[in-house]
């Protein structure tokens, strides 16, 4: 009896961690499709053969089409917010500092990485209930820099401009290059870095003798 029971637990481990190993290749797979469609168009039954599944199975883990996508893009939103806290470590951040660790990881990203990320934010437009979890993500970057002058402006101006990039990329409006990217990710780097300068000095006059 004990045997059978761990025998039933045993199999029932094995089944959960066959769905989320399933559940990944999905998602890597529509990625791959997307990807290669330039960011267009992508069909179930791609994904499904790219998957190496039934079309039938990847209806069971995502009934639609803008269901998978979302999972797709949460994923994709979470390993790019882990990067950036992997940057900043576990020491309190200005919101300098996490804009400046957002450039730096998007400079350290591949083209391909980049080109999937703008494909996967776009492929949403047309659901902006389902865009929430990119939503969040800019929110918490851009909300801190409301200002209508000063550094926090120049900040957000840097910030508005390379994301601006990158959504026109993934929506297909204008090809950039990855050199030309790079060139613009540059810039806005050595903005932030010249404001977080200027701050730090302040910072270090005013704890200074009096």
């Amino acid at each position: 009896m004990i045997m059978r029971l761990i025998s039933r637990k045993c199999k029932g481990l094995n089944l959960t961690r066959k769905k989320e190993i399933d559940r990944d290749r999905i998602l890597d797979a529509a990625e791959s499709v997307i990807l290669d469609s330039g960011g267009r168009t992508f069909t179930l039954d791609a994904v499904a053969e790219r998957a190496g599944i039934s079309k039938g199975g990847l209806v069971y883990s995502f009934a639609t089409k803008d269901g998978l996508v979302r999972a797709a893009l949460e994923r994709e939103v979470s390993r790019f917010q882990d990067a950036v806290r992997q940057r900043l470590g576990d020491k309190p951040v200005d919101p300098f500092e996490m804009v400046l660790a957002h450039i730096e990881e998007a400079l350290d990203e591949d083209d391909a990485t980049t080109r999937k990320a703008a494909f996967l934010v776009t492929a949403l437009v047309h659901a902006p209930d389902m865009m929430e979890p990119a939503r969040r993500y800019y929110r918490s970057l851009l909300d801190p820099l409301l200002s209508k002058s000063g550094d926090a402006q120049n900040v957000r101006h840097a910030l508005l401009a390379i994301e601006g990039l990158f959504l026109l990329r993934g929506l297909g409006f204008v090809e950039f290059s990855a050199d030309e990217q790079k060139s613009v990710l540059l810039h806005a780097r050595d903005i932030v870095i010249a404001v977080l300068a200027r701050h730090r000095a302040a910072v270090r006059n005013d704890l200074g003798p009096k």
